[in-house]
């Protein structure tokens, strides 16, 4: 059971660094001269294939959270705020809780606020479009890869190719990640201040705060 409860923590982790530990071990035996240059350059292309299939898994495991925060709280939103605007309409009536519909209406806007301050419906528009691209990465090298192992592999030029692809492969996975990052942080700290202001405005109306 504490495995199982380990392995759960460790799925649920950003990044594991020990991905990287592995990458370097793969790449520790192996050997460039002439005889075993290809296999060598091909377990080099795999050890780079490795690492961004896992950045493929963690947005597909990420985007499923943000899709259930974003459904969550819209379903939140929408039930509390048609609930929040029936209920006036009982006011008139001996019907008792007739007079929450303010209360819910604000409760239904907490859920939106929190899809957003969570990066619910956002956060999963980019989870997506990050695992997609990333995907679009992976395919195009792998067959950039397969039509440079077709070639011929004679002159000192078509290794250095070699090693041009898969550093490309590298460069272009590691960017798409940072980007991905500096979109989640522009869009966190947007959304805390639009939160942080939105308290502000509510200290500032009569009857609130201080």
């Amino acid at each position: 059971m504490s495995q199982i409860v380990l392995n759960w923590f460790q799925r649920l982790s950003p990044e594991d660094p020990r991905r990287i530990q592995k990458f370097g071990a793969k790449l520790a035996g192996l050997r460039w001269d002439q005889p075993n240059a290809l296999n060598s350059l091909s377990t080099l292309f795999a050890a780079v294939d490795e690492l961004a299939e896992a950045e493929v898994l963690y947005y597909y495991r990420r985007r499923g959270t943000r899709a259930l925060i974003s459904s969550l709280t819209r379903l939140g939103a929408w039930a509390l705020g048609t609930a929040g605007l029936l209920l006036p309409l009982l006011a008139g009536t001996s019907a008792p809780w007739g007079q929450y519909g303010y209360a819910l209406l604000a409760a239904a806007a907490s859920c939106l606020a929190a899809n957003s301050l969570f990066g619910g419906t956002e956060g999963h528009v980019r989870f997506v479009s990050t695992q997609l691209e990333i995907e679009r990465l992976i395919t195009a090298s792998r067959v950039e890869w397969c039509q440079y192992l077709a070639a011929p592999h004679d002159t000192d030029d078509r290794w250095a190719e070699g090693f041009d692809i898969i550093l490309g492969y590298a460069n272009a996975l590691h960017t798409a990640t940072l980007a991905e990052v500096g979109r989640w942080g522009e869009t966190l700290l947007t959304e805390l201040a639009k939160f942080q202001k939105s308290i502000d405005l509510k200290d500032k109306i009569p009857g609130h705060g201080k």
